[in-house]
């Protein structure tokens, strides 16, 4: 049994050539984690915090999330947990459904009450200036491990929150590392990646 390797390995500093901005970007993808391809999926290498191949099984594909206003994915967050067993993370994300129709119950809310679901999100912070890694942290994938379930939702037609939208919470628990970026070389190539897809491979 190898031992784990849990030193830091770099200056916590900041960043002067390319200062950090928090938040998401307005569009995020969800996939059901019964489709990933687990069998395929590449690791950049030496990393356990890149992937760079990310395929889906024959016919599935992932779908868009849009959000609107000035904090898209508003609640969405990961939290550091401790245990006696070494420590652990929970991945939180939010979003609004700004529908409610028999469409919407079939094909989103219904799944949703039972299914294990992954996101991807985009940050705004994407190191694009980094020559060798440009783009390294733009898309961020929630759920690889444990799987997103619900956490809650609720509906009430007079919310201003919501306009009276559905509101989402999917929580993965125990994932055992505290990022794992989608990152196919570039950010243009991830981009590229990610379009695929969303169009089905």
């Amino acid at each position: 049994m190898s031992t784990c390797d849990n030193f830091i390995k770099k200056a916590i500093e900041r960043n002067c050539d390319e200062p950090f901005v928090g938040g998401l970007e307005l569009v995020g993808y969800i996939g059901n984690r019964a489709q990933i391809d687990f069998a395929n999926v590449e690791f950049k290498a030496g990393s356990k915090n890149e992937i760079s191949a990310f395929p889906l099984i024959a016919g599935a594909k992932i779908f868009p999330v849009y959000q609107t206003g000035k904090r898209p994915f508003s609640g969405s967050s990961k939290t550091l947990n401790a245990s006696d067993l070494g420590g652990y993370v929970t991945n939180r994300v939010q979003f609004i459904i700004l529908d409610n129709s028999p469409e919407v119950s079939a094909n989103i809310i219904d799944p949703i009450l039972d299914g294990e679901f992954f996101f991807i999100h985009e940050n705004r912070a994407k190191h694009l200036k980094d020559e060798n890694n440009a783009g390294n942290s733009a898309f961020e994938i929630k759920g690889f491990y444990q799987g997103l379930t619900l956490a809650e939702g609720s509906l009430d037609p007079y919310s201003d929150d919501t306009n009276g939208g559905w509101s989402i919470a999917l929580e993965e628990e125990k994932a055992p590392t505290s990022g794992l970026f989608l990152n196919a070389g570039t950010y243009s190539a991830t981009k590229t990646l990610i379009s695929t897809l969303v169009n089905g491979q």
